[in-house]
């Protein structure tokens, strides 16, 4: 589920509900922009257009603060210069709270990553974002430390430093035909590249929980009030149906891909480009894989999405020959997805603070309301 940047822009979204708009009319010519703005609402986990719009006033008048001296350490840690103003709230993802950083050297986006993400993480996906920038993709600049690394500790978070980027809005979905086919020419030409990698698949991509430990969560969203906790105990049994699809690894097919190509890592630049803004997750797949991924994230949601899929088909085999893909290769994307719904309904129960509560909570809800299926995915095959 999309969640609104700190400091929204209604120019933005009524950009998205055009956009979005387009993409509804190649399903349904007779769509409007009223029923374009409905759904982009609904992306963004609220009712309709009017409440969308009201949450943006909201926001607005009640933008996140900075903690007191957090910039001035900031640009000290990355050698950005004197601080000329105070930090700007920019959004809130999975990771923390980004912020804008403004000094005598320029403007910053400083991000907050997980704790695995150390310097030897980033510099492997730093040099898969280097590569695909000599290939034409779009992407950040990352700045380092004045020791040399990418990856700071302050205030006992791990922070990184990009040169400050104008983009766009993420991609509303469904997304359209013309974008689809850009983002498969995106995977083919990182495909392409193939660059070897010998670290392991990341875990978190492979293992799986018992059954056992989702009838204990179930029983934690009833013991908490969640009013979701009954359609958490429908939707397990077609999550226990996807666990019994494996993953097939191909390993002398494995080279180094991004591995997170998400909707909330995209956003659009200038002329139509795609900025690729995560590379932080990169790490070992095939590509089989991760365009088993990549075909959950971009052409199933809401629903499945035959025009796309086509399309992303044809962008991708316009640069390197698309694989034959079996129910085995979304093996990837279901761990990813099902550890991703644990984890959102976990921290739903039991937030970390508001920040967290917030997003935890919409996303708990959208793969509830959005389960991944068997069906959904045979569904894609079919196409």
């Amino acid at each position: 589920m999309k969640l609104l940047p700190d400091r929204p822009s209604i120019e933005f979204l009524r950009k998205e509900a055009k956009d979005l708009l387009g993409a509804l009319r190649e399903a349904a010519p007779e769509a409007s922009l009223a029923d374009a703005q409905r759904a982009l609402a609904g992306e963004y986990g609220l009712r309709d257009w009017p409440a969308l719009k009201a949450e943006v006033e909201r926001r607005l008048a009640v933008l996140p603060t900075a903690p007191s001296g957090l910039a001035v350490e900031l640009a000290r840690a990355f050698g950005l210069g004197q601080v000329t103003g105070p930090a700007r709230a920019v959004s809130f993802t999975a990771m923390g709270r980004c912020w804008e950083l403004s000094t005598d050297r320029g403007r910053w986006l400083a991000v907050t990553v997980f704790d695995w993400i150390t310097e030897e993480q980033a510099a492997l996906g730093g040099r898969l974002r280097d590569a695909a920038v000599g290939a034409g993709i779009v992407a950040p600049v990352a700045h380092k430390s004045p020791a040399g690394r990418v990856i700071e500790t302050v205030r006992g978070e791990n922070w990184r430093v990009n040169e400050w980027l104008e983009v766009g809005p993420t991609p509303a979905l469904p997304v359209s035909a013309a974008l689809a086919r850009r983002l498969g020419s995106i995977y083919g030409t990182l495909h392409s590249l193939e660059l070897p990698s010998e670290t392991p698949m990341n875990p978190y991509h492979v293992w799986r929980r018992e059954e056992s430990g989702w009838y204990q969560l179930r029983d934690r969203a009833r013991a908490a009030g969640k009013p979701w906790a009954g359609r958490l105990d429908e939707v397990l049994p077609l999550w226990f149906d996807l666990q019994t699809i494996e993953t097939d690894v191909d390993a002398a097919a494995l080279m180094l891909c991004n591995s997170n190509i998400n909707p909330t890592h995209v956003r659009q630049g200038r002329d139509g480009e795609l900025v690729l803004m995560e590379w932080d997750f990169a790490g070992s797949m095939t590509p089989e894989l991760e365009l088993g991924s990549a075909l959950t994230q971009w052409v199933m949601r809401p629903a499945v999405n035959p025009r796309a899929i086509v399309a992303f088909r044809d962008g991708y085999g316009a640069v390197r020959e698309w694989p034959k893909l079996r129910l085995e290769s979304f093996g990837v994307a279901i761990t990813g997805w099902l550890n991703w719904a644990h984890n959102s309904i976990c921290e739903a129960i039991s937030p970390e603070d508001a920040d967290h509560a917030e997003f935890a909570e919409r996303e708990a809800v959208g793969v509830l309301e959005r389960p991944m299926t068997r069906a959904g995915l045979e569904q894609v095959l079919d196409v």
